[in-house]
């Protein structure tokens, strides 16, 4: 055998090898370097593709590019196993019957009064993702909160399988229950805390009884209904950023007392409300909402006329009045935008 043929005979058996070693590497999901290389592990044909950042060994039989569908959707309990205190975050696991990969920032919403959604937190390259809501100041839920079936939205986002097939979102939802409550305190501290508002109302009825000794003017002005002179957004000088609160100011003619989480509905693409934080006694209350993550508007935050909801809640004078709660809008401004940086 001639020197030319023996030097290809060795050059293709060290080709050979190096090709059963790549070959033997090569697995669906494992790392690759050149996309668009094909490789047969034993009956599955596998193609080097980019996903994300890197590079990945994709399977190409019919079953890898499936749509990847959602097979449980559960709210993690909390500490307590009964109710969530301000503060405490509220994570929700949802199981796909295969990997996804995650981009942006999909949310899923809950089924409850006084709160809404909760933004992807992880998982992405696994079958469970995680979605979490921490909970602020006025976030109370005295029935129990639930999830809405078919609430999973991708926000801009995408959940795809490995080979980039869209995943299939349909999903249940989860009954409201009562274990599944969310207030500022423990349950045992409520009845407290009503006793102590009871003793003010006391000592105010108190006051106003000295003041109808004294000159039946004051009296009059004791059984007035508390009026809204005034209501304004504490302006954030262009946009709101993640992590900033959105607080309106309304101004009472008289002190008012107020019990429970009333909150005023906002006029916005991004939150729907802002509430009761402080003030109870004076005639300046302070409404609040802290801006999360995916909370965007682009167009600006108002106020429609008239939007005051008592949730339970009173708002009242001293002596026990109802207080009057019509006022006027505030129109939406492009200075009052809710960016995420």
């Amino acid at each position: 055998m001639s020197k030319k043929l023996v030097g290809l005979f060795i050059a293709l058996c060290l080709f050979g090898g190096l090709q059963t070693q790549a070959l033997a590497e090569a697995s669906a999901g494992g790392k690759c370097n050149s996309t668009g290389k094909i490789a047969v592990v034993g009956t599955a044909r596998l193609v080097c593709a980019k996903v994300g950042k890197a590079k990945t060994w994709i399977a190409l039989d019919s079953t890898s590019f499936k749509s990847p569908t959602i097979t449980s959707v559960i709210i993690a309990p909390s500490a307590s196993t009964s109710f969530y205190l301000t503060g405490q975050i509220i994570n929700v696991l949802v199981t796909f019957d295969s990997g996804v990969i995650v981009t942006g920032s999909p949310q899923i919403f809950l089924d409850s009064d006084t709160i809404g959604k909760l933004t992807y937190a992880g998982g992405s390259g696994t079958q469970v993702l995680l979605f979490s809501y921490t909970t602020v100041t006025g976030d109370v839920d005295n029935v129990g909160f639930g999830l809405k079936a078919n609430s999973l939205v991708l926000n801009g986002g995408t959940i795809n399988s490995m080979n980039g097939t869209p995943a299939t979102l349909t999903h249940l939802g989860i009954a409201k229950s009562a274990t599944r409550k969310l207030g500022p305190t423990a349950p045992a501290v409520t009845t407290t805390v009503t006793t102590v508002a009871t003793t003010a109302t006391t000592v105010a009825t108190t006051a106003t009884t000295v003041a109808t000794t004294t000159t039946t003017t004051t009296t009059v002005a004791s059984s007035a209904a508390p009026k809204i002179t005034s209501i304004a957004f504490k302006e954030p000088g262009a946009k709101w950023i993640v992590g900033q609160n959105v607080q309106v100011k309304v101004t009472f003619d008289l002190p008012v007392v107020i019990t429970g989480s009333p909150y005023i509905g906002l006029l916005s693409d991004a939150i729907n409300k802002v509430t009761y934080l402080e003030g109870s006694g004076g005639v300046s209350i302070i409404f609040s909402y802290t801006v999360l993550t995916g909370d965007i508007d682009n167009t600006g935050v108002g106020i429609a006329a008239d939007a005051f909801v008592l949730n339970g809640g009173t708002i009242k004078s001293s002596s026990g009045v109802n207080a009057v709660l019509t006022h006027a809008a505030i129109a939406r401004s492009s200075l009052r935008k809710i960016a995420a940086s």
